[in-house]
């Protein structure tokens, strides 16, 4: 169900935001939203990559905002390049990709194996820069999994892992992630800075004594 109350939120922000434009990566940008998507350009979409998006997130790209300067360098259109969301994400909330998990060789035949999925199911929303980016899953056999937020760093050997509310432990869906933006960047002072970095939840490491974590002290 679409939660109007939360797009308000936003809006409201967004508002104070468009006339002083003062925040990271709107510099360049009068303005934080772009006209919404019409409907058939939604529906065309939707049709010729097979997957249904996720309420939230349609009703908002068709109604308020197609893509934006925010959050950080903006909030991606959703028609990019390069999009494997034909193919469903192979990930659960129970099961992530986090390398210090792994052991050497799992994480040698990871980037080994050309066939990878990557990015298989999930849909660009932002990036932070530095290849750490907030991504939604369009396209999942788990219904816990569809329409969820993950953070998504592969460049710096971190993995892919949801996003919770710290508030509420429950997972981040599109309008969350985006209200959660909105109050914190709403609550930084002139040189302050956050990452969506500090909203993931790992589950417990496995007993595997040669995982990278372990191996390397930071895991105990």
């Amino acid at each position: 169900m679409l939660d109007i109350p939360k797009i308000e939120v936003v809006l409201h922000q967004a508002k104070r935001w468009d006339m002083d434009f003062p925040l990271f990566g709107s510099h360049s940008h009068a303005h934080l939203f772009q006209p919404p998507l019409p409907e058939e350009d939604a529906a065309a979409w939707e049709e010729l990559m097979e997957v249904r998006l996720p309420e939230d997130y349609r009703r908002f790209i068709t109604t308020v905002a197609s893509s934006g300067s925010q959050p950080f360098y903006g909030l991606e259109p959703l028609i990019q390049k390069d999009c494997e969301v034909d193919h469903p994400f192979p990930y659960t909330m129970d099961h992530i990709l986090y390398f210090l998990y792994m052991t050497e060789e799992e994480m040698d035949a990871y980037y080994d194996d050309e066939d990878a999925p990557f990015a298989a199911g999930l849909l660009p929303l932002c990036t932070e820069g530095d290849g750490m980016d907030s991504v939604l899953v369009v396209n999942s056999d788990d219904p816990d999994t569809y329409g969820t937020v993950w953070y998504f760093d592969l460049a710096n050997d971190f993995g892919i892992a949801p996003m919770y509310d710290p508030n509420t432990g429950r997972p981040f869906h599109f309008l969350d992630w985006l209200e959660y933006w909105a109050d914190r960047t709403a609550g930084l002072g002139p040189q302050d800075y956050f990452q969506f970095m500090e909203t993931v939840k790992l589950p417990p490491p496995p007993d595997d004594p040669n995982i990278m974590g372990r191996k390397m002290g930071w895991i105990k």
